[in-house]
């Protein structure tokens, strides 16, 4: 009898304290509501700012097809601002391989843009160094080359070898060895350790 008597006295103690507290549940659920409320529409609105920028980039292909090239610069280029994961750094690649932006400069500055944007993941972001680095060695820009990929160089990225064969391979291209030697003893130190 005791358990009965412990129990209607728990549930006693438990309707008090509602009701004494009513108000604050009454908050705490208004306030966890509006948060739900405010992750779903957040969430909504970036499905729906993801699917606009994949349809941008599916119209920049079509045109760039149909020699628009122009618009299609234009998109391309609101996509770099729009530092989407995925399509900003796809839209570089696309304005590169079909030669859109003619000023190398302004490349540099999307390749800077992108590697910036705090949604790419580390390794993306040193392959997206080693990928401006290339265009740089196009553009024979040893100062910028060098300020490229002396991070990944000095990281333990899985891109840092290529990183250091790359610059070598540079240096070996200019006849400048004995900084190509550099490189390379960089890369044989830390393979031995």
């Amino acid at each position: 009898m005791s358990n009965d008597s412990f129990k209607i006295n728990y549930i006693e103690h438990s309707v008090k304290f509602v009701k004494k507290n009513i108000k604050a549940f009454i908050v705490l659920l208004i306030i966890a509501l509006i948060f739900l409320f405010g992750f779903l529409l957040l969430e909504n609105l970036q499905k729906k700012n993801n699917i606009q920028i994949a349809e941008n980039y599916s119209q920049a292909l079509l045109m760039i097809k149909q020699k628009k090239i122009k618009e299609s610069k234009i998109l391309l280029e609101g996509i770099i601002d729009k530092d989407h994961q995925f399509y900003s750094p796809l839209s570089l690649y696309l304005i590169i391989d079909n030669n859109i932006e003619k000023e190398k400069s302004k490349i540099i500055t999307y390749f800077d843009k992108i590697i910036k944007n705090n949604s790419i993941d580390v390794e993306d972001i040193n392959l997206i160094k080693i990928k401006k680095a290339i265009y740089l060695i196009n553009l024979d820009n040893e100062e910028l080359i060098i300020e490229t990929l002396n991070p990944v160089i000095n990281s333990n990225s899985v891109w840092r070898n290529l990183a250091i064969n790359l610059i070598s391979e540079y240096f070996f291209s200019k006849d400048q060895k004995i900084k190509a030697e550099e490189y390379i003893r960089l890369l044989n130190n830390k393979t031995r350790n």
